[in-house]
């Protein structure tokens, strides 16, 4: 019996617990930090309801000039949360998501390499990131149909096009961009937004404004890897 077999099959045995655990910190912090943000929303348009209620029943309480002021107060900080504090959040999200895919999508390649006495390994391998990277690994080394792995290998490439515009275009996608674009319009649906903003260049904005975005992305990775352990591919 090789040595590598007691470690290949407790590998086997928890390669699906192992992740779930890990995908489960992700899970808690998207779970606590959006209902945080619920509660603070609700919070502030109770108080501008108060507000207005005061002012309706003591018109003369306030100037036109103080009125003005209270009221644009009260509206930008709902919109620094809405807009400015949510969208940095799940933005974060999804490049921690993406960031945790490459990395564990590697390690599996790794280990495969390792367990089966491989002649060359997926850093041997030219691609465009990791995930191309891992791709080649799989479909040469290990075998694997992408086919097999469908829906979600499509999903987290469409996914991969969306972290890349968000970190390295500012969440912005520029008329000129056809291939981007109707890749992203189609993923959009029921998970992101594409606000069109017509300057001197028009060009695209993605408000991410789907909660369950998050979620998705998560049950998307264990289920790829779930598939991936038919190939004998383990984290």
């Amino acid at each position: 019996m090789s040595r590598l077999n007691p470690h290949l099959d407790f590998i086997k045995d928890n390669n699906l617990f192992f992740l779930d655990l890990e995908l489960e910190k992700f899970r808690n912090y998207n779970k606590f930090i959006e209902e945080h943000f619920n509660k603070t929303i609700d919070n502030h348009q109770e108080e501008y309801k108060a507000v207005m209620d005061k002012i309706e029943n003591e018109p003369n309480l306030y100037s036109d000039l103080q009125l003005n002021h209270i009221q644009d107060s009260l509206v930008d900080r709902m919109i620094e949360i809405d807009r400015d504090f949510v969208q940095s959040f799940r933005a974060s999200m999804i490049t921690q998501l993406y960031s945790f895919l490459e990395r564990t999508l590697i390690g599996a390649c790794e280990s495969y390499e390792l367990n089966h006495n491989k002649e060359f390994g997926v850093d041997d391998l030219r691609g465009n990131g990791d995930f191309e990277k891992a791709k080649l690994f799989l479909t040469k080394s290990a075998k694997v149909d992408i086919k097999l792995l469908e829906p979600n290998w499509s999903f987290l490439n469409n996914l991969r096009v969306l972290r890349n515009c968000i970190v390295h275009n500012n969440s912005t996608v520029f008329d000129n961009e056809k291939r981007k674009y109707n890749c992203l319009s189609s993923f959009s649906k029921d998970r992101f937004e594409l606000w069109e903003r017509d300057r001197e260049i028009s060009f695209f904005t993605i408000l991410l404004t789907q909660e369950k975005f998050v979620d998705e992305i998560i049950e998307n990775i264990f289920s790829l890897f779930e598939k991936l352990e038919k190939f004998e591919v383990y984290i």
